[in-house]
This record gives C-alpha cells, structure tokens and sequence, in this order.
C-alpha cells in the first residue's frame, strides 16, 4: 500500500497476520466443539483466518492471492489451530475470545480490505463489498463447512454493519487525503459499535411482517372499497327515487301480503302474535331499504330463471368481416350495473306475482339477514 505510511503499513501488517493467528485459534476451537479430527482442525482453521482475504483476492484479481505468495499467512493460520488442539477454551472465556477478537480481528481486516481496493483503483461499492468480505467472509466460510447457518445472516451482534462503517471511513480518508488516520479511526469506530452492540443488547431486526408496502396498498385498497361501497349506496338510493310510485306500491302491498301469511304461519307453530308482527314489521322495513342489494343469484333461487342463451347458433354465425376491429369488443365486458339492476327488478315482479315463490322469497331473505346479524 504505497499510499499509506510505511509506520502505518507496518503496523497493520502485524495486526493483519497477529489476526490470523487468533482467527486460526478460534477456528480450531470450533473444529474441537465439533469433534473434528487433527485435519479438521487445519481446514476450519484455515478457512477461518484465510477465508475472507482470499476471497477479496480472487474479487480484485490483481496478482497472486496474498495467503499463498506470502507463507507467514498460512503458517499462522496452522499455527493457530495447533494451539487450539492443545488447548481448550470454553465457558465466559471461549465466549469473550470468540465474540471479541472476531470483532477486532474483523475491525481491523475490513479497513485492509477497503485500502486494499483502494489501491487498486475499485469504485466505491466495491471497495466496500471488499472491505465486508475481508472482515466477514472467513466466518461465513467456516460457518457454511461446518453445516451452520452464517451468524452474519441475523439473530446476532451486527459485525456487517461496524465493517461497512469502517470501510466508509477508509474511502472518506482517501478521498480527503487521511487515508493513515482512517485506517486506525476506522478500525476503533467499527470495534466500539461492535461493543455497543455487545453489551446493549443491539440487534438488526428480523421482523418478516415488516412489509411497509403491503401495509400502504392494503390500507389503500380498503379505503377505495369503502369509497365504492358508499357509491353503491348512493346509486341504490337514487335508483329507488327514480322508480315510479305505482310499481313501488305494488311490491309492497305484495310483500305486505305474503307477510301476512308467515305471520299466521307462525302463530300457528307457537310464536306470539306481537311478536310475529314485530319481526315482519323489521323484515318489511329491511327488505324496502335494501331492496336493489338483492341479486340475481338470490332470485333465481328463489324460482326465477335469468334469460337462457340459446345454442342455435350455426357452424359459420361466428364468421365474418371484421373491418373496424370491434368484433370482440362484447366478449368478456362487464355487464352495465344499470341494466343488471333492471333486469334484477323484473326478477323480482316475476316473483311477487306468484304466491308461493313470494313465500320462497322471504325465507330465503330471512335466513340472509339472520346470518349476516350474526
């Protein structure tokens, strides 16, 4: 890294293979806690303080990959593991080695990495994916061999997070001509947030009903239906004020009457009187305000059929010259809510002048209405 200090350079070359060292211990721990063999031990070991530098190499492709040009990586990493198989860490002290020195092991790496790209000439993304990947990919790595999922993924201490932040500071650095002091605030910037995130308790959310969108488009869709709701009732009370009187009288008198008929029908099941009255008095008023909501499968259930389409249509009907490019602009339209409503309505007048679809007509309804009160 001509650009940096030589003091600087120095200095975080050390840090850099004093890194691997304690990557190489805390992955043969691992291959320990996993009842790995001596040759578990180097891979895990390996993989663990080699991994991510190795895959910034291959990324930047720029020369030999560094842990094989330069031997003192590779004998560290070993190195490392040997120390691992002879001794144990476990308990707070495992746990307080594994979780702090990954942090600053990955604090000082993810500034290498950055400076690394940097001197290569690397966009600003990819100097920081470089700078992520040094700092993170070993133990992704490590983590995929051993059948684990990435702890980098969620659920944990952010350590992706502290990295970018680092390699942040490492571009704004170079770009204002600090990149030497960058790279020790970076590293001491990236390591507090990781023991802010330690010690409280700082966690990414993993919430997977955070759905912002979804949330924006349902709520707007609700307010559209509302809003076709209350036309829907508009048209229907506009429908009902521009119906003649005459018609409209009929089928209440008519309605009057076959209410009549359930009411001594049901006095003679056992109901009281005022109370059969009431609840035809509730119906009439009900049916008189909602009239127009009743469709047409309602009344076709109830006796009436909607006009059949016929299959007398002939092998060439459908053949023809179509000079304009609306032969098939009644295929598949919706049907107009005026005509329906209409058609809805004669239905109904079908219905009304026979007695006993009348009566079928009700029951229908009443269960209609019970259901929906419940």
């Amino acid at each position: 890294m001509d650009q940096v200090d030589p003091l600087i350079s120095s200095i975080y070359h050390w840090m850099d293979v004093s890194g691997v060292l304690l990557m190489g211990i805390i992955g043969g721990t691992m291959a320990r806690q996993l009842g790995y063999d001596i040759v578990g031990f180097f891979f895990i070991a390996m993989l663990s303080a080699l991994g991510g530098g190795m895959l910034r190499d291959v990324l930047i492709n720029q020369g030999t990959v560094a842990a094989m040009s330069q031997p003192e990586y590779l004998i560290l990493a070993f190195t490392g593991a040997l120390i691992a198989r002879f001794t144990y860490f476990k308990g707070r002290a495992w746990e307080f080695l594994q979780s702090h020195g990954d942090a600053l092991v990955s604090a000082l790496w993810a500034s290498t990495g950055a400076s690394k790209a940097i001197q290569y000439g690397l966009p600003v993304l990819p100097t920081i994916m470089m700078g992520v990947f040094t700092a993170t990919g070993g133990g992704m790595i490590r983590d995929v061999v051993t059948g684990r999922e990435p702890s980098v993924f969620g659920g944990n201490q952010p350590t992706v997070i502290p990295a970018v932040a680092c390699a942040v500071i490492t571009l704004l650095g170079n770009a204002t001509g600090y990149l030497a002091l960058a790279m020790i605030v970076g590293p001491v910037v990236s390591f507090a947030m990781f023991l802010f995130g330690y010690y409280g308790n700082w966690r990414i959310s993993t919430d997977s009903d955070f759905a912002p969108v979804n949330t924006t488009v349902n709520a707007t869709a609700s307010q559209v239906a509302h809003l076709a709701r209350k036309a829907e009732d508009k048209s229907r009370a506009v429908a009902r004020e521009l119906e003649p009187t005459r018609v409209r009288s009929w089928r209440h008198r008519q309605m009057e009457k076959a209410l009549q008929r359930r009411i001594e029908a049901e006095i003679r099941k056992g109901k009281r009187p005022a109370e059969a009255m009431s609840d035809a008095d509730d119906f009439l008023t009900e049916f008189t305000s909602q009239f127009p909501a009743i469709d047409a499968e309602m009344l076709a259930a109830a006796g009436a059929s909607a006009p059949e389409t016929t299959d007398d249509e002939g092998l060439f009907d459908g053949i023809g010259v179509d000079l304009t490019g609306d032969s098939y602009d009644d295929e598949g339209a919706e049907p107009d809510p005026a005509e329906t409503e209409a058609m809805n309505a004669d239905m109904l007048d079908i219905i009304l002048s026979d007695d006993a679809l009348t009566d079928e007509l009700i029951e229908r309804l009443s269960a209609r209405y019970k259901q929906k009160d419940a």
